[in-house]
């Protein structure tokens, strides 16, 4: 991706950061009504596919080929999601990440559906919200910024 491709990127999920959060949590998305409570895997994975539904078109584009997936391990990996660059597979990652080599699988964005339901589930907004959050900021790393680059856009 050229400079000026990836600055305009930049400004598309800059602009995306500084959206109301309050417009994202009364309407997260066709898939969950904001009314309907988070109680299954089902209705959290849907959760998820809404915050991605509501990513401008440009962030989705950006994001084929990148495999996301909900998954229970986020308290062993202490986290609530995780960007895994050319991941095979969750159990690899603790063996070499950040340190391994890349491989030939897909980059993959795990979002933990057991610590954030921990830490945010007797909150429903703020669950939706949190998840919200969390696929955001992994998107960010997808697509190429550091921690301090998905912190400085708030996320």
């Amino acid at each position: 991706m050229d400079e000026k491709s990836f600055e305009a990127l930049e400004d598309s999920v800059d602009s995306l950061a500084n959206e109301d959060e309050r417009a994202l949590e009364a309407n997260p998305g066709p898939d969950l009504p904001a009314n309907v409570p988070i109680h299954s895997e089902a209705d959290f994975e849907a959760a998820v596919r809404a915050a991605l539904d509501a990513l401008p078109a440009e962030v989705e584009n950006q994001l084929r080929g990148v495999a996301i997936t909900v998954s229970d391990d986020g308290a062993a990996h202490h986290a609530y999601g995780m960007f895994v660059p050319g991941a095979k597979n969750l159990s690899q990652v603790a063996q070499w990440f950040p340190w391994g080599e890349a491989n030939d699988a897909p980059d993959q964005i795990v979002i933990y559906r057991d610590t954030l339901t921990r830490d945010f589930g007797k909150d429903q907004t703020l669950l939706r919200a949190k998840i919200i959050e969390t696929v955001r900021h992994e998107v960010g790393h997808a697509l190429g910024l550091d921690e301090a680059g998905v912190r400085k856009l708030g996320l």
